[in-house]
Formats: structure tokens, C-alpha cells, sequence
């Protein structure tokens, strides 16, 4: 009988999880249709504007601004959510591994900068890559990474970035060095990062609720997917706050620094 009944509470227990799984995923679905639509609906809207031969050129190049920067938002969010469902099949995130190369995290930086430029012009942000912190710190060196993985945790820092940071503000990226580590941060100006949320900013799903009321819409997998594939690497995510100015620093081994040839 006791055998009975412990089977009974295991089928009763992996009943409660399934339907626990369920709910998830029906929230991470809706969430995805969710977050999708905002940028295909602005840039469906800004196509229409576009055709309209009323529309003067000078408010054509501004729509014009505007697409790429919601595309730029757009492949993001795939990418993301891309990963994400890969970790629900494969912890390992093993389809999307590749072999390391040696990359140079400045010409990383700028290219996702560059992506991101638009979307922080609109609201008065300015991004800065500091090119003498890049050759203080890695000089001639390159950083044996998997470079599309990491390309997409510093994507995911720097939307994070123009995401929540004030208006009129500016954006640094940097390289830093610390005892046998050196990588890449990203300082802003905006929502402060409370106390009992900075050793929650890395989970899964989780969004502080300074977060939730700057930016309603948003997955909490950003920053999670950069803390994961920064384990890939034998690194971690550090963060830095004073007040209003977050710092978050995507620190690497320095066994992981080659020569450039």
C-alpha cells in the first residue's frame, strides 16, 4: 500500500509540474506575440507614412531612422527569443555553440553601438565608445570568444541601456581590467538599481519594478542569456551602482586574450 501511495503523490506531483510548464509557456508565448508586435507595428507604420507622397523628404529620413532602429529591435528580440527556446530543448545551448576565435571586443562594440545609435537618438542619448580604455586594456590582443554569442550578450547589456536610461543622457562603453580578468562595460544614467534586486537582475524572467514601471513591455531574459553565455566562457556579469549611474561589466579570464597576428 505504501507503495501505492507514493506512487500516487509522484504521479500527483509530476501532474502539478506539467501544468505549472503549461502556464509558463503560455506566458512566454503571449509575451513573445506580444513584444513582436511593437516594432513590426511601427515599422508597418512608418512604411505606410513612407508612401505617402504628402510626407516631406525631411520627415522621410526621420521614419526612415526610425525603421532601422525597430528593426534593430526586432532581430534583438529573435535572437533572443531564439536562445531561449534552445535552452528550454538544450541546456547547453549546443546547436548555437561554435568554435572559439580570437575577436576584438572594440570593433564588437562600435558595430553594436552603431546598431543602437538610432533608438538612443530619439531620446537625446548619446553612446560613446572609449577607444583609450580599448587600448589600454587589450592593446594588441583579441579575446578567444564565440563571437555571435557574445556579440548578443553585449546586444542585450546595451538595449538594456537605452531602454532604461534617462533622456538626454549619456552611454560609455569600456573596456576594464581587474585582477586576472579583463572585458567590456556599459555605464548609464537612469533607474536606480535597488539593493534586494541586484543579485535578482541575472535571473530568469525577473524585472525590478523601477523596470516595470520605466518600460511596461519586457521579458527579463536579456540579462539572463548574457549571464549564461558568459558562464560558456568561464566569466560572469558584474554590476556597479551609484544612485541613478548602473555599470555592467561582462569581465572574461585573461587566459582569453590572444595576439593579433
Amino acid at each position: 500500500m505504501d507503495d501505492i501511495d507514493s506512487l500516487q503523490a509522484k504521479i500527483a506531483s509530476l501532474e502539478s509540474e506539467l501544468q505549472k510548464t503549461k502556464v509558463a509557456s503560455t506566458q512566454y508565448l503571449q509575451n513573445v506575440a506580444h513584444q513582436l508586435t511593437a516594432p513590426l507595428g511601427a515599422i508597418k507604420w512608418s512604411i505606410e507614412a513612407l508612401k505617402d507622397e504628402r510626407v516631406p523628404i525631411s520627415r522621410k529620413k526621420t521614419l526612415l531612422s526610425s525603421i532601422y532602429s525597430q528593426s534593430t529591435i526586432l532581430v534583438h528580440l529573435i535572437k533572443n527569443f531564439t536562445l531561449m527556446s534552445s535552452l528550454e530543448a538544450d541546456h547547453e545551448l549546443g546547436q548555437f555553440r561554435e568554435k572559439p576565435e580570437p575577436e576584438d571586443l572594440k570593433l564588437m562594440a562600435i558595430n553594436l553601438v552603431n546598431d543602437y545609435q538610432p533608438q538612443a537618438y530619439e531620446k537625446g542619448i548619446r553612446i560613446n565608445v572609449d577607444d583609450n580604455s580599448f587600448k589600454r586594456v587589450f592593446a594588441n590582443n583579441r579575446v578567444l570568444i564565440e563571437k555571435n554569442l557574445i556579440a548578443q550578450a553585449l546586444s542585450n547589456i546595451l538595449e538594456n541601456g537605452v531602454k532604461y536610461a534617462d533622456n538626454d543622457t549619456r552611454i560609455v562603453v569600456a573596456a576594464v581590467r581587474a585582477t586576472d580578468t579583463v572585458g567590456v562595460l556599459v555605464e548609464s544614467f537612469g533607474i536606480p538599481i535597488i539593493d534586494e534586486d541586484r543579485e535578482k537582475v541575472t535571473a530568469r524572467g525577473f524585472r525590478g519594478k523601477s523596470a516595470q514601471q520605466k518600460v511596461a513591455a519586457g521579458t527579463g531574459f536579456g540579462l539572463y542569456l548574457a549571464s549564461r553565455i558568459m558562464n560558456f566562457h568561464k566569466g560572469r556579469i558584474e554590476l556597479e551602482t551609484n544612485g541613478k549611474t548602473s555599470r555592467f561589466c561582462l569581465m572574461f579570464p585573461e587566459q582569453v586574450l590572444v595576439r593579433a597576428k
